[in-house]
C-alpha cells in the first residue's frame, strides 16, 4: 500500500473537487463529446467501461478522495443549527478569546430575532445541558442537525431506532429550529454563510489527501466502503396454480357466466394456495467520510458525528486545516468496521475488559461506563494508533517524543480506554511486519495480558512523573507575564492564546495569530517575542540545514526587536530573556559555522552583556546570562 500514499498525496496537490452541499455531492457528469458527422470512415472502437470500485485502490489511476468515499463541502443544516445555538446562548470560544468575525456578523444579522423564539431556544438549550461543558453540550445538536432533512423541512430523516440516545433526548429542538428559520427569514442569510464555508472547504483537500494516504499506508489496508444491509427485505406473494392442459378455451369463456353462488361454492372447495416469502434484493449500505467547515462553532473545534453509515467531521474555524483532527477521525472510519467483524474475539474478552475498565473507579468517565465492548476496543485502538503516528510524524505538523505519547495515553487510560498501552505496544510491533491491519486485529485481541494492563500506570509511574515535571517546568518557568505594555484587552487575549498554542507545540496556529496581531501592532514587544519563540521552536522541526539556519537568524532578529521595543518600566524581564535567547542561538550557529564563529560569538557576548546590565529581574534570565559569561571565561 505504499503506492497508495504517493498516489493520494500527489493527487491531493492537484485535486479538483466540486465543493457542494453534501446532498449535491454526486456532481455533474462530464460533457459528452460532439457526435461525428456521417461519413464512410470506420468508427473507432470504444474501450470497455471499467467499474473503478472493483479495482484495488493501489491500482486505480488518478486516485482521488472520491475513490475512498470522502467528500468535502458545506452543510446547510449545520449552519442553521449553529446559528440557532448561538442565539440560544452558546458563547464558548477557545482560550477565552473573542468570537470570530463571522460569528459576530451572524449575531448582528440575527439581532432582531423575535424574543419569544429566543426564549424558546435558550430555555431548551439550558434545560438539556446536564452540567456538561459548552463544547460537549453542542455535540448532540450537531448529530441532530445531520439527522434532519434540509431546510425548510427540518423533519427527522433517520429511523428512530438508529438515533443515538443523546439525540433522542433533544429531538424536540427540531421544531424550534424550524420556527427560528422561518421567523428570521434565515433563507436570505444562508447563501452568505454557505459561501464562507465553501471558501474554507477549498483549503481542505490537500490536507485530507495527506491524511488519508498516510493512514492507509500505515495500516496497510483499504477502507471498508460497503456493508451488508441491516435487514433483508421480504415480500409475501401467492403461489400460481398451474393450468390444466386439457382445459378448453370454451370452458374459460363460459366459466364467467356460471351462477355466482355455484362459483363461490366451488371456490370454497378448492385448496388454498400457499403464501410464499420472496426475498427482495436489498442494496448494500454505503459508508462515507465527510469533512464540513463548522464556522459558527468555537475556533479549532473538532466533532466527529456518525449518522447512519456516514462519518461527519465538523471543523471549527482555524488558521490552517486541522490535520490531526482529520487523522483521528479517519482512523475511526477505517478501524470501526474491522473491530465490529471480530464477533467471537470480542465476546471472549468482554467480561475481562469490563472488569479491567472498572478498576478505574471514580476516575472512569460515565460515557465509557455505558458504552459497548466494541466502542472501548475501537477507542483504545484509535488512540494508540494516533499516538504512534504522532511519534512517527505521519500526517502530523510536528513529531512528538514518545514520552508525550505515553503521557497522552495515560489520560485516555484514566477515562476508561484501558487497552491503549496494549494496542500501543502491539502497533509498534506491527510496523516492521507490514501486514494488513485487518488480519492483525484478531491476534491483538487474543493476547491481552489483563494483569499487566491493570497496573500499566504503575509501570510507567516514574517515566510519567518525569515528563509531567518537564511539562510543568515548560508551562510555568519562565512564563511570559500577562502585564503587557501598549496592549488592549483584545491584543492581550490574542497573546495569551498564542502562548498556550506554543506550549502545545501548535506553532503554525500560534504564528497565524501573532502575524495578525503584528500587522496591527508592529512594535509590540510581546508580539515580537512570541514570533521569535515560534521561529526558534519551528527550526527544531526542520530537516534542511539551510532552512534551520534561516529560521534561527529570523528568531535572533525578532528577539532583538522585542528587546528594543520592551517597556523599560514593565518589560525588563522580556528584554532580558530576549537578549539571552538571541545569545544562545548565536552560540549554536557559531558551533556549526567555524568561518563565522568569531563574529557570531562576539555578537552573542554582546547580547549576554546587555542582559546582565538589566540586573536581576523577576521572570528574567539573569542567571542564564551569568552562566554563559562564566563558560566563556573558562574557555579562555
Amino acid at each position: 500500500m505504499k503506492k497508495t500514499l504517493s498516489i493520494l498525496q500527489t493527487s491531493a496537490l492537484a485535486l479538483t473537487l466540486t465543493l457542494n452541499v453534501f446532498s449535491q455531492q454526486a456532481g455533474q457528469q462530464p460533457a459528452q463529446p460532439p457526435k461525428a458527422p456521417a461519413a464512410q470512415e470506420a468508427k473507432p472502437q470504444q474501450a470497455p467501461q471499467i467499474d473503478r470500485r472493483k479495482i484495488p485502490l493501489a491500482q486505480r489511476p488518478n486516485l482521488s478522495l472520491d475513490d475512498v468515499n470522502t467528500y468535502i463541502g458545506a452543510d446547510k443544516r449545520i449552519i442553521v443549527m449553529m446559528a440557532a445555538l448561538n442565539v440560544a446562548g452558546y458563547d464558548y470560544e477557545t482560550g477565552g478569546r473573542q468570537l470570530t468575525p463571522l460569528r459576530q456578523q451572524m449575531r448582528d444579522d440575527l439581532k432582531n430575532t423575535p424574543p419569544e423564539v429566543v426564549r424558546k431556544l435558550r430555555d431548551f438549550f439550558l434545560a438539556h445541558r446536564k452540567g456538561t461543558t459548552d463544547a460537549a453540550a453542542v455535540a448532540p445538536y450537531l448529530s441532530l442537525a445531520l439527522s434532519l432533512q434540509e431546510p425548510p423541512a427540518f423533519a427527522i430523516d433517520v429511523p428512530q431506532d438508529r438515533l443515538p440516545d443523546d439525540v433522542k433526548e433533544i429531538v424536540g429542538f427540531a421544531p424550534i429550529v424550524e420556527e427560528f428559520y422561518q421567523k428570521t427569514s434565515f433563507s436570505r442569510l444562508l447563501p452568505k454563510y454557505i459561501e464562507a464555508s465553501l471558501k474554507v472547504a477549498e483549503t481542505y483537500p490537500q490536507a485530507a489527501g495527506l491524511v488519508l494516504g498516510n493512514v492507509l499506508t500505515y495500516l496497510h489496508t483499504e477502507p471498508v466502503l460497503e456493508l451488508p444491509p441491516l435487514v433483508n427485505i421480504r415480500r409475501t406473494v401467492t403461489a400460481v396454480r398451474p393450468e390444466k392442459k386439457d382445459q378448453k378455451k370454451s370452458d374459460k369463456k363460459d366459466s364467467g357466466k356460471k351462477d355466482s353462488g355455484k362459483k363461490d361454492a366451488q371456490a370454497a372447495d378448492k385448496p388454498q394456495l400457499p403464501q410464499i416469502a420472496e426475498e427482495m434484493d436489498s442494496p448494500n449500505r454505503i459508508r462515507r467520510f465527510v469533512i464540513i467547515p463548522d464556522l459558527l462553532n468555537a475556533s479549532n473545534a473538532a466533532n466527529l458525528r456518525v449518522v447512519r453509515d456516514t462519518y461527519f467531521l465538523l471543523l471549527g474555524p482555524s488558521s490552517t486545516p486541522s490535520i490531526e483532527s482529520m487523522r483521528r477521525a479517519f482512523l475511526n472510519f477505517v478501524l470501526d468496521p474491522l473491530v465490529e467483524r471480530q464477533i467471537k474475539e470480542v465476546a471472549a474478552i468482554r467480561t475481562d475488559l469490563r472488569k479491567l475498565m472498572e478498576t478505574r473507579g471514580d476516575k472512569l468517565d460515565r460515557d465509557y461506563a455505558e458504552r459497548s465492548a466494541y466502542f472501548l476496543i475501537t477507542d483504545s485502538l484509535v488512540q494508540a494508533t494516533n499516538a504512534r503516528m504522532d511519534v512517527l510524524g505521519m500526517a502530523a505538523r510536528n513529531v512528538s517524543p514518545e514520552d508525550e505519547a505515553i503521557y497522552q495515553l495515560s489520560l485516555g487510560y484514566e477515562r476508561g480506554s484501558v487497552l491503549v498501552y496494549h494496542f500501543y505496544d502491539q502497533m509498534k510491533a506491527f510496523e516492521p511486519v507490514g501486514v494488513n491491519i485487518r488480519d492483525y486485529i484478531s491476534s491483538m485481541l487474543g493476547n491481552v495480558d489483563y494483569e499487566r494492563e491493570a497496573v500499566r500506570l504503575k509501570e510507567f509511574e516514574q517515566r510519567l512523573a518525569r515528563y509531567k515535571q518537564f511539562r510543568t517546568e515548560a508551562t510555568f518557568a519562565p512564563a511570559p507575564k500577562l502585564e503587557i505594555a501598549n496592549a488592549d484587552d483584545k491584543l492581550v487575549a490574542r497573546i495569551v492564546e498564542a502562548d498556550n498554542l506554543i506550549k502545545n507545540r501548535k506553532y503554525d496556529d500560534a504564528k497565524a495569530i501573532l502575524d495578525a496581531a503584528s500587522k496591527e501592532n508592529p512594535n509590540n514587544a510581546r508580539v515580537l517575542f512570541g514570533l521569535a519563540e515560534v521561529a526558534s521552536k519551528q527550526a527544531s522541526t526542520l530537516d534542511d540545514s539551510d532552512r534551520v539556519e534561516e529560521a534561527l537568524y529570523a528568531a535572533v532578529d525578532l528577539y532583538k526587536r522585542a528587546a528594543q521595543s520592551a517597556s523599560p518600566e514593565s518589560e525588563k524581564w522580556l528584554a532580558q530573556r530576549s537578549y539571552v535567547a538571541a545569545g544562545k542561538i548565536l552560540d549554536f550557529i557559531a558551533e556549526t559555522n567555524p568561518s563565522l564563529a568569531e563574529k557570531l560569538t562576539a555578537d552573542a557576548t554582546t547580547a549576554y552583556e546587555l542582559a546582565l546590565k538589566l540586573g536581576k529581574v523577576e521572570g528574567g534570565a539573569f542567571e542564564e546570562a551569568e552562566k554563559a559569561m562564566k563558560q566563556r571565561a573558562q574557555k579562555k
